[in-house]
């Protein structure tokens, strides 16, 4: 006799394990101050920046080949379910293939940017001589430097068929958004919902800015681009349930609850479990229209599809067991090491922090922001470039006021990663 489902008490039960798992991400107070690190990458031939594929092509290695390059020295392999490679680990971090073959690696959490630096370094070392040898190299720009994203075949991943017919149904630039962005991820702890909510805040409202500092798109669709902020501009127009800034950021009461009514409320695009009633059957399954509080509702969702959930969302700032500040393009290896001491600098001081509330008008907690507001300063950014204003206060001083404030809080050795990052957006 087959047991009836409660339908709503699993839906209640999948609400408060979202909660419950952004909760688990509160670091203890006092503790290292780690960083976590992302920058996707991508790699192409010395003749004139063209595309390398995940498979070997016309006597061009494929970045299968480079995985089995880095194998020996990452020897944890991530394949799919057909033993196609995707990806390595190790202890000080992961390299992953993106969904045309770009190449991210990810940086295991450090506390000092040396040791980001290190780790970075390290992968580097590995692969850019067998690059070097097969006529290849490493691109870091926000865009990919030579090709139409259209043209640059998806790997042999299946969740990237299913976000692919998403977005082609939509009707948005999510299909560019998967083949050819890259983008320089940094994440930063929080020590209690409130202080999650602070960070997200201040990271959302900061956005358009670090985008501007961190501006690295030289080609936009095989065009020499001549407006800022195309990658970023990209990023908020892959689907409007699911990124942008956050809906109510700023709105008094906003915390890990109403995080996780977004999540539920919008459609998971698919999810990667069998249907409770169907143990055999398939594991990835599109849901259309249906919210993921429904989807959902056969099973108490487990971490994995907490996770998986997570990923289908791409908000400027996203929450996980840490905040993730998503809106930098990629960028050159020095650049890469002073961004994150950019962030460490302005996100692990509590006086940047309350420096940065006053500077955005915060008074007595309450923020004068709304869902709109970022919106117009990307408008104005991507429209006057330099000559913009960001809340009122000119562009200009909003870049020297964040790296003078990073660099009065850290150290005297970790201040000097901002100069190279400092001396581009000057230059």
């Amino acid at each position: 006799m087959t047991r009836e489902i409660n339908r709503e008490a699993i839906q209640r039960e999948n609400r408060n394990r979202l909660i419950a798992y952004f909760e688990g991400g509160i670091a203890k107070a006092g503790g290292p101050q780690k960083l976590g690190v992302e920058v996707e990458h991508f790699i192409v031939q010395d003749d004139g920046d063209k595309p390398v594929y995940y498979r070997a092509h016309d006597d061009v290695i494929g970045v299968r080949d480079v995985l089995d390059h880095l194998r020996q020295f990452y020897p944890e392999e991530i394949v799919n379910s057909h033993g196609d490679l995707l990806g390595l680990a190790n202890e000080t971090g992961s390299v992953t293939i993106e969904p045309a073959a770009q190449l991210e690696i990810s940086i295991a959490p450090y506390s000092a940017v040396a040791d980001v630096e290190a780790a970075y370094r390290a992968l580097r070392d590995h692969l850019d001589p067998y690059l070097a040898k097969h006529g290849c190299h490493v691109a870091s720009y926000g865009y990919h430097p030579s090709a139409r994203a259209l043209d640059l075949p998806l790997i042999p991943k299946e969740r990237y068929d299913f976000m692919n017919a998403h977005f082609a149904r939509i009707g948005t630039h999510g299909e560019r958004m998967m083949r050819a962005s890259g983008s320089t991820q940094v994440s930063v702890d929080y020590y209690s919902e409130e202080d999650a909510v602070r960070k997200i805040r201040i990271a959302t409202a900061l956005g358009p800015i670090i985008a501007y500092i961190c501006d690295n798109v030289p080609v936009f669709e095989g065009t020499p681009s001549t407006t800022p902020l195309d990658r970023l501009n990209l990023w908020r127009d892959v689907d409007n349930a699911r990124c942008g800034a956050i809906p109510g950021v700023f709105d008094d009461g906003f915390g890990f609850a109403s995080y996780a009514d977004w999540l539920l409320r919008t459609p998971p695009i698919f999810i990667t479990r069998p249907a409770a009633g169907d143990p055999a059957g398939p594991a990835l399954r599109g849901f259309g229209e249906t919210p993921a509080s429904e989807a959902y509702a056969d099973a108490p969702m487990e971490k994995r599809d907490l996770e998986h959930l997570m990923s289908m969302f791409w908000p400027d700032v996203r929450l996980k067991r840490f905040v993730e500040i998503r809106q930098a393009d990629c960028l050159p290896a020095a650049c890469v090491y002073g961004y994150t001491a950019l962030i460490k600098g302005l996100f692990y001081s509590a006086e940047n922090l309350a420096t940065l509330e006053d500077a955005l008008g915060v008074r007595d907690g309450i923020w004068p922001l709304d869902d709109t507001s970022v919106n117009a300063t990307i408008a104005d950014i991507r429209t006057h470039g330099g000559r913009a204003t960001a809340y009122g206060t000119p562009l200009t001083s909003w870049i020297g006021m964040l790296f003078d404030l990073a660099a009065h809080a850290l150290s005297a050795g970790e201040s000097a990663y901002l100069a190279p990052l400092r001396a581009r957006i000057r230059a």
